[in-house]
């Protein structure tokens, strides 16, 4: 639904304004001109035209049902139809410079999978909204696990797309990228990447000696892709010690990474992506992973047959708001944050940042972040500083008690890093963020390591 705001009447324009007896200039051109202008228009512009009179706020005829909430009805408000066509365009361009090698047709036909099964959300939506040419960013995919093999399938039969191998960051719990000490609704994270990049680029690393055809090269990952589920479940096995803070279990079927019946999944561990597939826990639809959000304008979505834009005012103007919990914790992380001399890892770091940590929760005691830390807090402190590399007990490395106890103010730390991180990409962007911490530009902030390699 496009929010009205203020608009101009059609009484605004005077009678000298109007063409062959039309009541005002917006009636002078039919309905289908506009959106034709529309579809060359950025959507900023669109927007405000829209909310310059009452003109465009009468449903007119649309060939489009899914723009309308009413599938009997083929009348839609005009300035939802023309917005729907600036922001359209403005998407296939911005897939077109992406790496992803999606299309807007294949875009499209992700609408064709049952309702709330996938939706396409962050920068690529965002860019889409503003106009903007973004084109390093990824292209992030959000489904539920229930419709994840049927997303799987779209990626593979209509965006031309195969899969690269799990996004270790997201699942990797002794890794200090990223973290599930923050209670998350994703499961886990799948690259993909366009086949026929990934051939272009083998063709090129191989040189003229190469001999095989794209169709070949697309069977030999066609075969590759049966051992998927086992590679995955590897991965699970050996990254994810998580038992202990009771936090993602061990895939259990659910979230076995696999095609729709009868369909194929080419797999190739060295290709390189462009797509993110962001796979939400059981029962969690896709839309709720936009609730993890802490910029409101990122929450823009795009369905394959609706636009969702949390914020229409805000975003059209390049302006969002920043979530409230995660706000306070970095205005407070960056109050009482204390950069190392040096580099630390393992128990410096987790120390640390356990110091910061609890200056900020005295600041910001109720914020709903915590839960986990706690829960390690209570767990038996097993380190042993004089433990050795080979040592099952007491090391960072092989024990998972004390991985439990100890990496979870260390992850909680790069949280905080990640966040300041995309505040300052966003506003780097242009992207006025309303209520933003104050953050000084000579500020710098640093993820810990929790060991040498990161897990």
């Amino acid at each position: 639904t496009l929010s009205t705001g203020k608009r101009k009447s059609d009484a605004a324009f005077l009678p000298a304004a109007a063409a062959d007896g039309h009541p005002n200039l917006f009636a002078a051109l039919s309905d289908e001109n506009w959106k034709m202008i529309s579809s060359f228009a950025a959507p900023p512009d669109v927007y405000n035209l829209s909310l310059s009179s009452v003109h465009f706020f009468r449903e007119a005829s649309s060939d489009n049902n899914s723009a309308s909430s009413a599938k009997t009805s083929n009348k839609v408000v005009l300035a939802t139809q023309l917005l729907r066509s600036s922001l359209l365009s403005s998407l296939g361009r911005v897939l077109e410079k992406s790496s992803s090698g999606i299309t807007l047709d294949a875009v499209l036909k992700m609408g064709e999978l049952p309702d709330g099964s996938a939706l396409i959300a962050g920068s690529t939506i965002v860019a889409a909204c503003l106009g903007k040419d973004w084109s390093s960013a990824d292209v992030d995919v959000y489904c539920s696990a229930q419709a994840a093999p049927q997303v799987r399938s779209w990626l593979v039969e209509q965006a031309n797309c195969m899969f690269v191998g799990v996004n270790d960051s997201y699942i990797d719990f002794v890794c200090d990228r990223l973290l599930y000490v923050v209670d998350t609704q994703i499961h886990h994270v799948e690259s993909w990447g366009s086949v026929a990049k990934n051939f272009e680029g083998e063709y090129t690393y191989r040189g003229s000696n190469n001999e095989e055809s794209e169709s070949e090269y697309r069977e030999q990952r066609n075969q590759w892709g049966k051992g998927a589920v086992e590679y995955a479940n590897w991965k699970w096995k050996h990254s994810m010690k998580l038992g202990l803070l009771g936090v993602v279990p061990i895939n259990d079927g659910s979230h076995d990474i696999k095609p729709k019946p009868g369909g194929n999944l080419p797999f190739d561990f060295d290709g390189y992506g462009g797509v993110d597939l962001i796979v939400a826990k059981t029962g969690i639809p896709a839309s709720s992973l936009l609730d993890g959000f802490d910029l409101e304008i990122c929450k823009a979505s795009f369905d394959g047959k609706k636009f969702h834009i949390p914020d229409p005012h805000l975003t059209f103007a390049g302006k969002t708001r920043m979530e409230a919990n995660r706000r306070a914790v970095v205005s407070s992380y960056v109050k009482h944050h204390r950069a190392p001399e040096e580099r630390c890892m393992g128990m410096d770091s987790s120390l640390l940042a356990s110091r910061t940590i609890r200056a900020v929760r005295k600041d910001v005691p109720n914020a709903p972040f915590y839960r986990l830390l706690d829960v390690a807090a209570a767990l038996p402190d097993r380190y042993n500083p004089n433990a050795s590399f080979w040592d099952r007990r007491g090391t960072f490395r092989n024990d998972s008690v004390v991985q439990a106890k100890w990496a979870p103010p260390v992850q909680f730390h790069n949280w905080c890093c990640a966040l300041i991180k995309r505040l300052r990409k966003y506003q780097k962007r242009g992207i006025d963020v309303v209520d933003a911490p104050t953050i000084a530009d000579d500020f710098r902030i640093v993820r810990y390591e929790i060991m040498s390699h990161g897990g």
